[in-house]
């Protein structure tokens, strides 16, 4: 005759046994390919997913495939991006053209050109240089007219018989 304890054992042997750990999320590799062809990081992906950034990140470690994947995706982005752009500048749109053939042949479609030259300044000689300058008067001599020292320009605003004018 069994026992309880017995039955009890019984019914723990048939289970199947428990994992540790968490359990593994299932990220779809669909939505994180769409997500990387818009320019989104790691970090803004993991976002839009709902989980951490260290899931994406131990995903990337874990599978080529699904480093190959967000790689995959932003060179689609830039593809299609591309594909757009270059289809306005044909189309006519001259911000268009001109950002593209800036982008695509620089040297020849750049606003700036680059002058290189040779001289070289010294600070040695431009400070004996400075030194050699005459320094000028700082301050001026009175001028004079007749034998009298000339009045400023503003003499305070009196007129000839000493009263104030306004």
């Amino acid at each position: 005759m069994a026992t309880k304890t017995d039955i009890d054992v019984t019914k723990q042997n048939n289970k199947p046994a428990k994992k540790v750990g968490r359990k593994r999320i299932e990220i779809d590799y669909a939505e994180v390919e769409r997500l990387a062809a818009r320019g989104l990081g790691s970090t803004q992906i993991a976002r839009a997913l709902g989980v951490s950034w260290s899931t994406i990140d131990r995903n990337r470690k874990r599978s080529a495939e699904f480093d190959e994947l967000i790689k995959r995706g932003n060179v689609r982005g830039i593809a299609m991006v591309t594909d757009a752009l270059l289809e306005s500048a044909t189309g006519g749109n001259v911000t268009a053209q001109i950002f593209y053939l800036k982008n695509r042949d620089g040297e020849r479609w750049q606003d700036r050109t680059n002058i290189a030259h040779e001289h070289k300044v010294s600070i040695r000689d431009a400070m004996e240089a400075a030194r050699a300058r005459p320094v000028p008067n700082r301050y001026l001599e009175a001028q004079t007219i007749e034998g009298k020292a000339a009045e400023p320009a503003d003499s305070g605003g009196s007129d000839d018989d000493g009263s104030l004018s306004r």
